[in-house]
């Protein structure tokens, strides 16, 4: 189990890009505007209301990715003391570091997009970091916390590869710079779904029946404070922008249906459910409309 855990991130040094290996622009051209209209509305004309979608998406990202990495990194302390078989050795230590640094860097990588997208710092007032940080620091194994901690983090991981399915169908030589930024993303984002994956397939099932119970009751929490977060983020980037975004936006239709999926997958039972495997044939048909594919992370 500990050999599977380090092959995930054997070539994670190779398999990575750093926020500055992306050949930064100077500013966003008139034509990736066009395409962006096109990612989220299926159709240009639509270059306001898709910066200030992007704006709130990926900000909204880039404070949830630094929460996980966050929280990644606390728990990543306590497995220390802790005498599970599976934090013996390197291997879940250096999978926990490396999954809480590429977490951080996203969040790095979002935000300075964001800046250069919008032409403004794009912050939320309050992103209720410290409630969500607290969530974590009961007296729960660090195995609890670590499996609701990435049951969450799998919903949006799930949600940003079927984006990133889609500007690799729309822009399959990466001519636009956020087909670049999302790529980048991928390849870190590939070896964390590889771990949530191992999580589902080896940690969740060894908890006790009550132990899956405070689980679900973590990333119940977790998931209505996420929620708020969006909320409020829309809030936000409606006043910012002075627009309304999400009327007639495709991407935002598709991203609220499969959310709501993917949540289900997550908190329908005691076991979480690998997105490929849980999903409904509609969820198939949306997916494979959106964005052309016929799988997430298969």
């Amino acid at each position: 189990m500990r050999s599977e855990l380090h092959d995930i991130n054997r070539d994670a040094h190779l398999r990575t890009m750093h926020p500055s290996g992306l050949a930064w622009p100077a500013q966003i051209r008139p034509e990736e505007l066009d395409f962006i209209s096109g990612v989220a509305f299926d159709a240009t004309g639509h270059r306001a209301g898709a910066v200030a979608y992007l704006a709130k998406e990926l900000a909204q990202l880039a404070e949830i990715e630094r929460h996980v990495s966050a929280v990644m990194a606390y728990v990543m302390a306590e497995v220390q003391a802790d005498a599970m078989p599976l934090g013996d050795g390197f291997e879940l230590h250096h999978a926990l570091s490396c999954f809480a640094a590429e977490e951080l860097q996203h969040a790095n990588m979002f935000y300075r997009y964001v800046r250069l997208l919008s032409g403004r710092d794009f912050k939320c007032p309050d992103n209720r970091f410290s409630e969500r940080v607290a969530l974590y620091h009961g007296d729960d194994s660090p195995y609890v916390k670590l499996s609701a901690l990435c049951c969450s983090a799998y919903i949006g991981e799930s949600i940003i590869t079927v984006f990133e399915h889609r500007l690799r169908a729309l822009d399959p030589e990466r001519t636009f710079f956020f087909t670049q930024v999302l790529h980048a993303h991928g390849l870190d984002e590939a070896r964390h779904v590889q771990f949530d994956h191992f999580l589902f397939d080896h940690v969740i099932p060894a908890l006790s029946r009550q132990e899956r119970r405070r689980m679900r009751e973590i990333l119940e929490r977790t998931e209505a404070l996420n929620g708020e977060l969006a909320r409020r983020f829309e809030e936000h980037a409606k006043a910012t922008f002075g627009l309304d975004y999400t009327a007639q936006n495709v991407a935002h239709e598709t991203q609220l249906k499969l959310a709501r999926s993917f949540r289900g997958l997550m908190l329908d039972g005691e076991i979480a459910r690998k997105v490929d495997e849980g999903m409904s044939d509609a969820d198939r048909r949306v997916v494979r409309e959106f964005c052309r594919a016929e799988t997430i992370h298969g």
